[in-house]
């Protein structure tokens, strides 16, 4: 017997996690329904269900009588911010389980209530100079500069500008104030160094820190434009120095917030030189990258099925003392090709230097041959992502070089169109 035998469970959307949702559902008994507007052939997760429905994921009504004609117990998505807060609204209407409530995720969300949540219990942030819609004459003699101008609860760095003069600051105010739904801005201190990801899941209530990684930036174009993580390695060269500086703020902060179960991701920057951590915002969701792939295989338990554990049963049986943030020494990563602009003529060596390669668990190829690829300073660049998992970082190492030896793309001219991770960084923090 399952432990959801007798439970129907419905995910709105095919992205990243809804299928490994899907899977742990239905090995416990669960019956499953995918709903979007995608056709099945370009739906993992409808081919994975057993029921697949052409409903957009925001048609609400729609999907309300889904819940009803199918008595549904609960109502997930994978990491789309998007599919998550609509589940999250029909599982308020419908009075079902979901592991936070639209005020928590407002907290962690909202830029202005996730920075006086860090203050409240310690968290290192970067100062704040300003909350609100208007600064006055007193708020910009207070400013050092640079200082960074956000909307308060934009997303994708819309409105984010760093600005290095009051003008500069003037003048970008009303962009600021646009992206905002509410009309509100930050102005904060602008922190330098290196950036990273921490996970963070809850189960009845306890916090505990999953990972920590390291962002390797990549600028196609030249400059100072590293806006493309061409790689997330973990566990982070600096974990130590979280564990010591960093953990038990935030631990607390996810506590705070009352929610039993669940995932957090917060994001910051590490300065290597003064060694202190600022941590700048958060989401109450598995960020993209999905590293539960690859720790699952490291603890014996996926925090993805936290989620599918609430909307079911009202709770879990997952551990979160037996989280390894450090890895018991294996090294992590999602590597990644990202692409040039251009046509993608051809694609070489790519199956059989993955076939040859155990320490690669998974690979996602974004842009198959006759595929344009744009030019932006985006994920979109992202072309061929590798998820690896290997026994140290010298073993990371040499996987990496077997990857970019093995496998070129050339577009319809013939010019290589991969910009490669280079192995070498990852001894470094950059």
């Amino acid at each position: 017997m399952g432990k959801f035998n007798g439970k129907t469970l419905l995910m709105l959307g095919s992205n990243v996690g809804a299928t490994d949702i899907i899977s742990y559902a239905k090995a416990n008994g669960a019956y499953t329904i995918a709903a979007d507007y995608y056709p099945v052939e370009r739906s993992a997760a409808k081919r994975c269900a057993d029921l697949a429905l052409p409903v957009s994921t925001n048609d609400l009504d729609a999907l309300s009588r889904i819940i009803g004609e199918y008595h549904v117990d609960g109502v997930l998505a994978g990491i789309s911010e998007f599919n998550l807060l609509n589940a999250m609204e029909l599982s308020r209407r419908h009075n079902l389980p979901f592991y936070c409530t639209r005020e928590q995720w407002d907290r962690i969300e909202s830029k202005d209530e996730f920075r006086r949540l860090c203050e409240e219990n310690g968290v290192p942030c970067p100062k704040t100079y300003y909350i609100g819609r208007e600064p006055d004459a007193e708020t910009f003699r207070s400013i050092c500069y640079p200082a960074v101008l956000k909307p308060v609860d934009a997303c994708a760095s819309a409105g984010v500008h760093i600005c290095r003069s009051e003008e500069e600051l003037r003048q970008n105010l009303d962009d600021a104030r646009s992206r905002s739904r509410r009309g509100d801005i930050i102005i904060e201190e602008f922190v330098t160094g290196n950036e990273f990801t921490a996970h963070y899941v809850l189960a009845n209530g306890k916090a505990a820190l999953a990972c920590i990684d390291n962002r390797y930036p990549v600028s196609l174009h030249g400059g100072e434009v590293t806006s493309i993580p061409i790689a997330r390695i973990y566990p982070s060269v600096y974990t130590e120095g979280y564990l010591r500086e960093a953990d038990a703020a935030v631990r607390s902060m996810a506590e705070s917030i009352g929610m039993q179960e669940g995932i957090l991701f917060v994001q910051g920057i590490h300065n290597p030189e003064t060694g202190a951590f600022r941590i700048f915002e958060a989401g109450l969701r598995c960020a993209g990258e999905a590293p539960y792939r690859f720790l699952s295989r490291v603890t014996g338990q996926s925090f993805i099925h936290i989620l599918a554990d609430h909307a079911l049963l009202g709770c879990t049986d997952y551990d979160v003392t037996a989280e390894k943030p450090e890895l018991d020494g294996k090294c992590c990563g999602i590597v990644s090709f990202a692409g040039r602009q251009g046509t993608v003529g051809s694609i070489t060596g790519l199956d059989e230097t993955v076939a040859a390669l155990p320490d690669v668990l998974e690979y996602e190829n974004r842009y198959p041959v006759g595929r344009e690829v744009p030019d932006t300073d985006t994920l979109r660049q992202l072309m061929i992502r590798f998820v690896i998992l290997s026994e140290n970082r010298a073993a990371m190492e040499q996987t990496v070089r077997a990857l970019n030896d093995g496998i070129q793309v050339k577009d319809t001219d013939g010019r290589d169109m991969a910009v490669k991770f280079d192995p070498e960084r990852l001894w470094n923090e950059s």
